[in-house]
């Protein structure tokens, strides 16, 4: 019978018939661009006896070693205030515990974990999401130019000698 099952769903049951009652699913990297903002997707599925339901959120950066709480949000945590958000509602009735993250920046990038808790001594995590900022924003071409030195100083003078010299 189980063989005739997706495979997703074989190990979902598995886990669920071995006594785990939350099976987290995290997408294994997203990547975004600094500025925007990201869904930080954390779906689970939990048997019906798991119905007082909690989650939080740690991130470690790269090349850290600890990890920090980042939802709920934490007074030492301050530099993530009013940038993240969670669907309350989409949270109880979906299934769906995923963080939304605005107004990206460099320092976002890192190792995301979703924990799902059953009780307030039990908890169920995600693999975790790699999130990756890329580039530097609008307006970084204008600094990598200006940072080219010598190069980037003749580039500059050929676009304008070429500009004036279409323009006449």
């Amino acid at each position: 019978m189980c063989r005739k099952l997706p495979i997703w769903l074989v190990l979902q049951r598995c886990l669920l018939l071995q006594g785990s009652e939350v099976w987290v699913y995290q997408p294994p990297e997203l990547r975004a661009s600094p500025g925007g903002s990201m869904l930080l997707n954390c779906t689970f599925s939990a048997t019906p006896k798991a119905s007082k339901l909690a989650v939080t959120w740690v991130r470690r950066a790269p090349g850290g070693s600890g990890e920090v709480q980042i939802y709920p949000p934490s007074s030492q945590v301050t530099e993530l205030h009013g940038r993240i958000a969670l669907d309350s509602g989409r949270f109880r009735h979906q299934r769906d515990a995923s963080l939304r993250l605005a107004n990206l920046t460099r320092h976002d990038a890192g190792l995301y974990r979703c924990f799902i808790w059953t009780s307030a001594t039990s908890s169920h995590a995600g693999n975790g999401t790699e999130l990756s900022i890329l580039g530097e924003g609008p307006g970084s071409g204008v600094r990598h130019w200006a940072a080219c030195g010598p190069l980037g100083v003749v580039a500059a003078i050929l676009l304008i000698l070429h500009a004036r010299v279409c323009w006449e």
